[in-house]
């Protein structure tokens, strides 16, 4: 049926698209862009599949082919067998959605499950979908009723667990509180990082320049993504110490990483030019193009060997760093994350800025100290040649990381302070059910089937706010902001959880 319409479908979709993204939808005030958004969101959620598969390629967008359907089908995993059932979604930076879930499956009676979009670098996951799956209105409904097997949702950075189904993380955890899925929310770190803010504290800052695009766009999605998680009404956990002062309210939920995996018998600063390392996955946000120079000056001097590196896979970086003497990781944020707490797993010396602030929060959340060197773009050169001067203080720091990754970042703690959420601490956040706005199972659906003409293509909700098109970025969530859901009758709510 649906495909008998291409040619008029394809011409709507596109001239839809065209007047979105010339400006006018730009040009009206926030709220009424919201409005609109989620109208939209809430027309395409009432039409086929079929339909609007064929608004995608109307768009230009690339769509999933039925194999890979299929295939995300297969691998969809069921729901654990315990009381407490976390879904854990939908980015997975560095790995850490999974080893969130993985942590949270230490607490008695609760069971997890991870899903990611698909990027450059893989990560152990238990569910991953490409982009053009994430986008499919198809696999959107498939999801959501797979939810309901679900006691509780961990959404990671501000993104949709559902893709574009509702629109934007706004609209969407309402309907997921709704049908008693109790949800909470947790910040990877440039999703929420505001640059106006950073830049006004960081004197080395790779904000400082409010016209560079990258920071203009940082700075468009943070300030919406803070001003949801403000008002968002659930727990919101951060995975780095430095955006506690970021997000108010927020709870520091340590990154995981596994010592063993990352241990290292290669001695540290015995060989005369020491091995001097810098992989970054951003450059810009390391601060690598202040370091690479003055590294480079010390490696033609002949006092180290400088390596910078970039792309590598999982493996190439832990070679790496368990070879190493010293791992230099980020010089202008103020903070450390995945990639420092790796390093000291490795038991190597690790430099950074760390920030006094992010180090008072450690300690005041476990007494403990960050065992990294300090250094900035304007004394790095110094540090370094510290070190070099007095070898046996850099190793007895370096001695300190991997015990400090297992007291902080084995999983325990970060289990310990999802126990709260997950109803296994002291109380639980659950939210309750609103029986007057949850839907009746038998209409949802009718949802599904192909009865409703296209309105609406996905794409049409992308570009809008200048978001990425697909899936997640390396830098910041990707959701708009909207308002707090819809009418029971427009596919906003779901049917009761199950269990």
């Amino acid at each position: 049926m649906a495909e008998r319409s291409t040619p008029s479908l394809a011409r709507s979709g596109r001239a839809v698209v065209s007047t979105l993204r010339s400006g006018v939808l730009q040009a009206l005030p926030r709220g009424a862009k919201d409005g609109v958004k989620e109208g939209l969101a809430g027309a395409r959620r009432l039409t086929p599949a079929p339909a609007a598969r064929l608004a995608e390629r109307a768009a230009r967008r690339p769509v999933a082919a039925p194999d890979e359907l299929a295939q995300a089908r297969r691998d969809r995993p069921g729901a654990p067998q315990t009381d407490v059932r976390l879904w854990v979604a939908p980015a997975n930076f560095a790995g850490q959605g999974h080893e969130w879930a993985r942590a949270a499956q230490r607490l008695p009676g609760v069971g997890a499950r991870s899903m990611n979009i698909a990027g450059p670098i893989r990560f152990p996951t238990d569910y991953e979908v490409s982009a053009a799956v994430y986008r499919d209105l198809g696999w959107q409904r498939e999801q959501r009723r797979a939810l309901l097997d679900y006691t509780h949702v961990l959404v990671e950075a501000e993104r949709p667990v559902l893709g574009s189904l509702y629109g934007s993380c706004a609209a969407e955890t309402p309907a997921l509180r709704r049908a008693g899925l109790t949800v909470a929310h947790v910040v990877h770190g440039s999703d929420a990082r505001r640059p106006d803010l950073h830049a006004a504290t960081h004197p080395h800052s790779p904000f400082r320049d409010p016209r560079d695009p990258r920071t203009a766009r940082l700075q468009r999605l943070t300030r919406r993504n803070v001003a949801w998680l403000d008002r968002c009404e659930t727990p919101v956990f951060v995975s780095t110490p430095d955006m506690i002062d970021v997000v108010p309210g927020a709870r520091w939920c340590p990154v995981v990483v596994d010592a063993d995996a990352w241990a290292s018998d290669t001695p540290v600063l015995e060989r005369e030019r020491p091995v001097v390392v810098h992989a970054p996955s951003n450059g810009w946000l390391k601060g690598s193009d202040l370091v690479d120079p003055q590294m480079q000056a010390l490696h033609d001097a002949g006092l180290i060997e400088y390596r910078t590196l970039r792309g590598l896979d999982r493996a190439a970086m832990r070679r790496v760093y368990r070879e190493a003497d010293i791992v230099l990781d980020q010089f202008v944020l103020g903070l450390y994350g995945v990639a420092a707490a790796e390093a000291m797993a490795a038991g190597r010396v690790v430099v950074a800025y760390v920030g006094d602030t992010a180090r008072a929060r450690v300690w005041e959340a476990t007494g403990q100290d960050v065992p990294i060197v300090e250094a900035t773009p304007v004394d790095v050169v110094d540090v370094i040649r510290g070190i070099l001067a007095d070898r046996d203080a850099a190793r007895a720091i370096a001695a300190e990381g991997p015990s400090f990754v297992r007291r902080i970042h084995s999983g325990e703690r970060s289990a310990a302070v999802l126990a709260e959420f997950l109803g296994v601490g002291t109380r639980s956040f659950a939210p309750g059910l609103d029986p007057e706005l949850d839907l009746d199972p038998d209409l949802v659906a009718g949802l599904d089937a192909d009865l409703v003409p296209d309105l609406v293509p996905d794409g049409l909700l992308d570009g809008v706010d200048e978001d990425p098109p697909g899936g997640p970025t390396t830098t910041a969530g990707s959701d708009g902001d909207g308002g707090p859901g819809g009418d029971p009758d427009d596919g906003t709510s779901f049917p009761p959880a199950r269990g």
